[in-house]
């Protein structure tokens, strides 16, 4: 009688290799460990020094901007067309280099990385960065409705290729100084440190390996001290504590929740729509797009200056109560929709810019107004409008990024801000349930389908080279609980390796695999869809 296939191999000990010296495989693993570190501090430092210099940049452009517009104000016969010229000019070379030198520089850059990671798109970082530099700088300077926060991310993951590049390292490798380099431009841009850890394990790659949270969390640390030694140690927002609010005010902060989960999921079906509408206007030049947009931003911003550009201004003002009186409230509503509207063209033209910043003034404003109407029916509950606000950016994050954890965190190192923590879990979680019950998809995961539908798989350029994958299985996906024979992984594409309580096993045909185990799959360089695929199988429903 044949007996089902054995699982009793998976409790073996660590295999050995022979030949290595005494130390074993584990010393080779945790040398290899040690190299891996050193070389993600160095991503940190070159990751942060990159992130400060474009910061000043921006701020530099952004005051030469503020300062321009408080100059025009004095003739105001002729003085509002001189900005929507000057802008339409700066974002129409924006867009005319994005397009002409990469096309991978426009946006955020954050869905390009998850391709990058998941080898279905190529990282030239040659190329990369200084499009990304220079038509960060030109776009968000022209006025246009965009953050510094996504290129920064996209930046610091190009220096990560580029270190692995310098050092000849295998591919393996150089993806994990990618991910830790996109976690060390997080850390650097927002001075958030443990937010730019989390974003690589919530978001990036979704695993707990020692590596991974080893390499990621050094790069970030290190970014976060040259931001810090170089720009101050404050945080992002230089804000007064506000009171912890009494457990009779949490359903007030519940509805804030279904507030910003409902205006997430607007925020990232608007955004869809509209790259749709842009890409299809395929007679108008690329240059044309952001051109428009920028014109528009230059008329909104001599009415309504608090409308453009990332908003971080916007958003420190909002949480320093400067308008929580309820006789705001009409303008409140007015910069909301201009900003939503801004923010959606400005990132369908397709010049660089993220939406990290002006998200956080959306929910800033939704919180905001929320805290004023609740003022006026729970004045006893809802006495510090301004406290909604903090609260409206993390659950706007939550619904849109839908990285609840990067988001409650993000929060609080950039408000330094401890005491609303309880009503950030109850707001994050509720809007997280609300966008998840719409079946609305996460906005980077939804881009990079669009973009993948759109063009296609780029393979990459040394496809003869095996492409390997590092998956964590998660609960309730299609590899849980699955044996290795049953997966349906297409040819080409090779489950080698289980990793199980720091345990490395060779697995066999009949080997069942669980949730929480790592694999190494091996995909020939030219199967990117097996990579795709792979992926997809040890990931959970959303």
């Amino acid at each position: 009688m044949d007996l089902p296939p054995s699982d009793e191999h998976l409790d073996a000990p660590p295999p050995t290799v022979p030949g290595l010296p005494t130390r074993g495989w584990r010393g080779v693993l945790h040398e290899h460990r040690r190299l891996q570190f050193a070389r993600a501090a160095l991503v940190g430092l070159g990751a942060g020094l990159l992130a400060v210099l474009f910061q000043y940049a921006l701020v530099a452009a952004e005051g030469a901007r503020t300062v321009l517009l408080h100059r025009l104000h004095a003739f105001p016969w002729w003085g509002w067309l001189v900005l929507p010229v000057l802008g339409g000019a700066c974002a129409g070379m924006a867009g005319w280099l994005t397009a002409r030198v990469a096309p991978e520089a426009s946006g955020s850059g954050i869905p390009h990385i998850k391709g990058v990671l998941m080898h279905v798109r190529v990282l030239d970082w040659r190329r990369l960065l200084p499009v990304k530099f220079i038509g960060g700088v030109l776009a968000i300077g022209a006025g246009l409705s965009l953050g510094r926060e996504g290129p920064t991310v996209q930046m610091g993951a190009a220096v990560g290729k580029a270190i692995g590049e310098w050092m000849h390292l295998p591919r393996r490798s150089r993806g994990q100084l990618i991910a830790a380099g996109a976690g060390a431009g997080l850390a650097a841009a927002f001075n958030a440190p443990l937010a730019g850890f989390i974003f690589v394990i919530e978001e990036l790659q979704r695993e707990l390996s020692p590596l991974t949270y080893g390499t990621a969390l050094i790069a970030a640390v290190v970014a976060d001290i040259v931001t810090r030694t170089l720009t101050g140690q404050f945080p992002s927002f230089h804000i007064t504590g506000y009171p912890m609010p009494s457990l009779a005010a949490l359903p007030l902060f519940a509805v804030l929740g279904v507030l910003a989960g409902l205006m997430g999921v607007a925020f990232n079906r608007s955004l869809l729509w509209t790259l749709r509408q842009f890409h299809g206007w395929t007679k108008m030049p690329r240059w044309a797009r952001p051109a428009l947009v920028a014109v528009l931003a230059g008329l909104l911003a001599w009415w309504l200056p608090q409308a453009v550009g990332g908003g971080h201004g916007t958003a420190e003002a909002l949480l320093r109560g400067e308008y929580a009186a309820v006789g705001f409230l009409g303008f409140l509503l007015l910069l909301f929709a201009a900003k939503f509207v801004l923010t959606v063209l400005s990132y369908g033209s397709g010049v660089p810019g993220g939406i990290f910043a002006p998200l956080l003034v959306l929910g800033a404003l939704v919180g905001l107004m929320t805290g004023q109407v609740s003022g006026l029916a729970f004045p006893a509950f809802a006495h510090t409008p301004a406290a909604f606000a903090v609260i409206g950016m993390a659950a706007a994050f939550a619904a849109i990024v839908r990285a609840p954890l990067t988001g409650i965190v993000l929060i609080l190192e950039m408000t330094n801000n401890y005491e609303q923590l309880f009503p950030l879990l109850v707001a994050c979680m509720i809007a997280f349930l609300v966008a998840e019950h719409l079946h609305n998809k996460p906005i980077y995961e939804a881009l990079l389908e669009y973009d993948l539908h759109r063009t296609g798989f780029i393979e990459h350029p040394q496809s003869v080279e095996p492409v390997t994958l590092e998956l964590a299985v998660e609960p309730h996906s299609a590899m849980d609980g699955r044996r290795v024979r049953d997966l349906g992984l297409p040819e080409g594409c090779l489950l080698v390796m289980i990793t199980r309580a720091g345990r490395e096993i060779v697995p066999s045909g009949g080997s069942r695999l669980q949730a929480g185990d790592h694999v190494t799959v091996f995909v020939t360089g030219d199967a990117p869809q097996a990579c795709a695929l792979a992926t997809g199988l040890a990931k959970a429903e959303a």
